[in-house]
């Protein structure tokens, strides 16, 4: 619904977010007691509806709140009047499912998915990216974080260190290396080996590591299929009974990562294998990229 509203005015970040609200109600800041972010009066009435943002929250948060209730009126089964928190906590099921998708639409109104993949495009740097987005979206580095990586299909993973380089969090894209170390463990920017290009930069007082892990550009030089080929890795490494399991990894891995470059996915692949233990084997035989280059041309044809 988001997307709808942008386009029928064909509207990309930065734009007039109070004057598109506008459209919808009749905008007030003022003060608003309980902490309550932002009300909306009079949802589906006759009336033009009142759209009450909390004028002491910071501005990014004021400006996320505005779109949040805009969301609220667009979305046509929200009705009545909605007290709403950003940050809810215990409620009825009913009101934590229309917070959930005013925030939704709330996110897609300020960061447009497909805007947010041609920003990235555009960008040089991940730094460069993150700086440009905050700017011209006006949203907080949370928000905004939280979108990114659910937005990019490329595979980048992103942690928010301290002074020490301890982790505080850690985000990833969903096509990255699977990741998950405990809060408070040293950061380091050769953790992930080579295939990567790597970030240290600073918005505002926080210090952020990035990598974005590179493709795995390979030269097709072995006339044979990928069963062939696989089958001489396979007997060269005494593991006729990895059969399956390499062919489920091998599928799992390309489903994930299937969005990506040829190269960027043979490149996932091989750090999939590399990152299992009972397999990384495998992966080191000097034939294996070839049956991961011929593998992939042939699933990428049926995709």
């Amino acid at each position: 619904m988001a997307r709808r509203v942008l386009a029928m005015r064909n509207l990309l970040p930065p734009f007039d977010l109070v004057g598109l609200a506008s459209e919808y109600g009749d905008v007030e800041f003022l003060q608003l007691p309980h902490g309550a972010d932002g009300i909306t009066i009079g949802i589906g009435g006759l009336e033009k509806p009142k759209i009450l943002i909390n004028s002491t929250a910071p501005e990014t948060r004021m400006k996320f709140t505005l779109a949040h209730e805009m969301g609220h009126v667009v979305i046509p089964w929200h009705t009545g009047t909605i007290v709403s928190h950003l940050d809810p906590g215990e409620e009825d099921f009913e009101y934590l499912q229309m917070e959930s998708e005013a925030n939704r639409f709330a996110a897609e109104l300020l960061m447009p998915s497909d805007w947010l993949s041609g920003e990235f495009e555009e960008a040089k740097s991940i730094e460069g990216y993150f700086h440009g987005v905050l700017k011209k979206s006006g949203a907080s580095k949370d928000a905004a974080f939280i979108k990114i990586f659910k937005a990019l299909a490329a595979p980048i993973i992103c942690a928010y260190v301290d002074p020490n380089f301890r982790l505080i969090q850690l985000t990833r894209s969903s096509t990255a290396p699977y990741f998950s170390p405990a809060r408070q463990t040293k950061i380091d920017k050769t953790m992930f080996g080579s295939d990567n290009e790597f970030e240290q930069f600073e918005i505002d007082d926080r210090i952020y590591f990035s990598w974005r892990f590179t493709g795995k550009n390979i030269t097709e030089i072995d006339p044979r299929n990928w069963r062939e080929i696989l089958a001489v890795v396979l007997s060269d490494t005494n593991s006729a009974e990895k059969l399956q399991s390499t062919n489920a990894t091998m599928a799992a891995a390309f489903q994930k990562s299937k969005a990506l470059s040829e190269p960027e996915i043979c490149g996932a692949i091989i750090r999939t294998f590399m990152t299992k233990d009972n397999l990384s084997y495998i992966a080191s035989h000097p034939l294996f990229e070839q049956y991961v280059l011929k593998r992939v041309k042939e699933l990428s044809v049926r995709k």
